[in-house]
């Protein structure tokens, strides 16, 4: 397997691949050779409402390549954060009994405010209950009395009124009845009665018209926000070759350019080595008509008295 060659671009070149209207620009550029694929790796981390289509790429050049987009993939990055949290809740019922009023608390409540959410528990400890209202009631009460040994059932020996749980009522009825009889002559007649009196009427109370409970709840609750997001683009790279010059008919020896040009250095040397000899030759010419003029000269001389 062929070793990974991995470098980093210059910050120019960073710059200089980046399409022309590209308002991000990549936190991490990395050439590689993986496994024989040529590779360009741009890294760019962007808040959330960045469209990864703006990162794309048109193909574009760089040392002897030509870089096309192949694939993408992202990595979000959530924002944590917890804080104490408590709500209170208010319940009625229509009773104050505890019993009564846990079962309209329930034992927890989700919580969520759009930015933290959590569970947060009934405290227990911080239960109050109260009257919601009052209002008055009526009854009825009644009572029974005995009044025995009376000589006589005269009304004057049964109260008109009684007292019953604090509530005073009224004589409702009284039943005689004979305790005991007396022989008078030969007749039986009572001597003495008893009166079972009845007295009925109405008792008043106040009472509660419901219950209000509250009741506190508490916990941690958490903020998650989604705060950046990093997008990784693959680009896969294609070795750029040149392409080779078109081969030309072929001429006739006679007209190819080297035969040409040596042909005329070999004519315009033979011109000059002509033309140096002719001006050697030319000088010896004139060096043997001065001499010969010369020796005529000298031969007048000595036949000249």
């Amino acid at each position: 397997m062929r070793r990974s060659i991995l470098y980093a671009l210059p910050l120019a070149a960073l710059f200089c691949t980046m399409p022309a209207l590209a308002m991000e620009v990549p936190t991490d550029l990395v050439v590689q050779n993986l496994n024989g694929v040529q590779q360009c790796i741009k890294t760019f981390t962007t808040t959330p409402d960045v469209d990864p289509a703006t990162l794309m790429e048109d193909p574009f050049d760089y040392e002897g390549y030509t870089y096309t987009f192949a694939s993408i993939t992202k990595a979000e990055h959530f924002f944590a954060e917890e804080k104490p949290q408590s709500r209170v809740v208010t319940v009625e019922t229509s009773s104050k009994e505890l019993t009564k009023v846990l079962e309209a608390l329930s034992p927890s409540l989700p919580y969520d405010d759009g930015q933290y959410q959590g569970t947060l528990n009934l405290d227990h400890t911080t239960i109050r209950t109260e009257a919601a209202g009052y209002t008055t009631k009526s009854y009825g009460i009644s009572a029974t009395k005995e009044i025995g040994n009376l000589d006589t059932n005269d009304m004057a020996y049964v109260p008109a009124t009684t007292v019953k749980d604090g509530v005073v009522i009224p004589l409702s009825n009284v039943d005689w009845q004979v305790q005991g009889t007396a022989l008078v002559g030969d007749v039986l007649v009572p001597s003495t009665y008893k009166a079972v009196a009845t007295y009925s009427g109405t008792g008043y109370y106040t009472a509660a018209t419901g219950y209000v409970t509250t009741a506190e709840y508490t916990g941690t609750v958490h903020c998650e926000e989604l705060d950046s997001i990093t997008y990784t683009l693959t680009y896969v790279g294609q070795e750029i070759t040149e392409e080779p010059e078109p081969i030309a008919a072929a001429k006739p020896f006679w007209q190819n350019h080297w035969v040409l040009g040596g042909a005329g250095l070999v004519l315009a040397a033979v011109a000059f080595t002509s033309g140096l000899l002719l001006a050697r030759r030319h000088k010896e010419d004139l060096d043997e008509s001065v001499d010969m003029d010369l020796e005529l000269d000298e031969e007048t001389e000595e036949i000249i008295p």
